[in-house]
């Protein structure tokens, strides 16, 4: 049997390509199908969908685990971070099962593989990790920093020491790392780790809905966005700064603040207690339909101190929406490309939110232009050219 690719992906496949980095996965698979290399795709859970490609769930009894799981947490109220650990050492104790002697190379877009890493080493086999989202020591201290900052102590994915050290247990078998996105590359490059690091800069494009730039410059009233669901990575607490500056200094400008998405609750008592009384702030909470929410918007906020590759940005840039980003989003790469459809500002600064927010309420013309930029990017971005770049690189190591 000739050695050929395996891919893996903590998530599952849906009923048009795959959820989140599935769909790399997924497309990535594709590629190699077409090139004779691909061994098989893993899932978590995979239903009564067909790939055109060789596809499995890491286990046939996922589907049901992750119902039990689902109702389990639910009803004796587990945390998010508990409840994520959990699903992925079911993961990784599933997919050791599924590894083959003969695969020449293990291509994963999820870290947290323990097991399943310790037994390719064992096998001879490559060991290829694409992260979605920068390294996780660096994020571990930046949320440390910023919960010493603001006085508070969360506990989220990022911060769970239990979930940490499983990662540093897993990366340390780890062969190569492809750094797809600026804030990726450069952490894993910082790291201490022995894998080696590649750039192949790409970005994952959700499927749009057709959207057109055709909002007319509307004088009167001016709307900025943030939506998230809020952890303290997010931000958000540096655009509400911001936004209680601009409304103090400036009376009479009619401008509109629109927050959506759910709160973690020591960010909400956060907010409760340091923001009580913001004027002029619509918080509404779950938003089910995101390009109605891009579409009433003239410039999005996002403020994240790290983030992968916030798609609100990208949905954003699709509606001809600028967007005030901070240069650790792997997005400001795409959207900041030829005439640039972002500004970029530092982490952590309120007074270049503030700067921005006001250019663009005085200047509606320039940021009508920008967000024509923002969408001539993401509609001229080829993820499909990324994914045969990322498959060119597996078959020049793979030969």
């Amino acid at each position: 049997m000739d050695k050929k690719i395996q891919v893996v992906s903590f998530q599952s496949l849906s009923a048009s390509s795959g959820a989140g980095m599935a769909r790399l996965g997924y497309l990535l698979s594709d590629e190699l199908q077409k090139r004779k290399l691909l061994q098989n795709f893993i899932v978590h859970s995979k239903g009564k969908f067909d790939t055109p490609f060789p596809s499995i769930p890491v286990s046939p009894l996922s589907r049901f685990y992750l119902l039990i799981l689902n109702k389990f947490v639910n009803a004796f109220s587990v945390p998010s971070y508990k409840f994520r650990l959990w699903q992925e050492m079911l993961f990784d104790w599933f997919c050791e099962l599924r590894l083959n002697k003969e695969t020449d190379i293990l291509f994963t877009t999820n870290a947290f593989l323990y097991r399943t890493f310790r037994q390719a080493k064992r096998n001879g086999t490559l060991i290829v990790l694409l992260p979605g989202t920068p390294e996780e020591n660096y994020i571990y201290r930046l949320v440390s920093e910023e919960n010493t900052r603001m006085g508070i102590n969360t506990t989220d994915a990022y911060t769970y020491k239990k979930r940490i050290a499983y990662f540093n247990k897993s990366i340390q078998y780890v062969d190569k790392v492809i750094g797809a996105l600026p804030t990726a590359y450069t952490t894993y490059m910082e790291a201490e780790h022995k894998a080696e690091v590649v750039k192949i800069l790409g970005h994952m494009t959700p499927d749009f809905k057709q959207s057109s730039n055709s909002k007319p410059v509307n004088n009167a009233e001016f709307h900025i966005g943030y939506i998230a669901h809020t952890v303290i990575l997010k931000g958000l607490h540096y655009l509400l700064e911001a936004w209680q500056e601009i409304q103090k200094n400036n009376p009479n400008i009619n401008i509109k603040l629109h927050i959506g998405g759910a709160m973690d609750a020591p960010i909400q008592k956060y907010i409760d207690q340091h923001f009580p009384n913001l004027s002029n702030v619509n918080w509404m909470g779950h938003v089910s339909n995101i390009p109605a929410f891009m579409q009433k918007l003239d410039v999005l906020v996002v403020p994240s101190l790290i983030d992968g590759e916030p798609m609100t940005a990208l949905e954003a840039a699709h509606n001809a929406i600028p967007s005030i980003i901070t240069d650790h989003c792997g997005a400001s790469e795409l959207l900041s490309r030829g005439n640039s459809g972002s500004w970029i500002i530092p982490i952590r600064d309120k007074n270049a939110i503030i700067e921005k927010i006001l250019y663009a309420y005085h200047n509606r013309a320039a940021c009508k232009e920008k967000g024509t930029n923002a969408k001539y990017n993401i509609d001229n971005y080829s993820m499909e050219s990324f994914i045969v770049e990322v498959a060119n690189y597996l078959e020049s190591i793979q030969r």
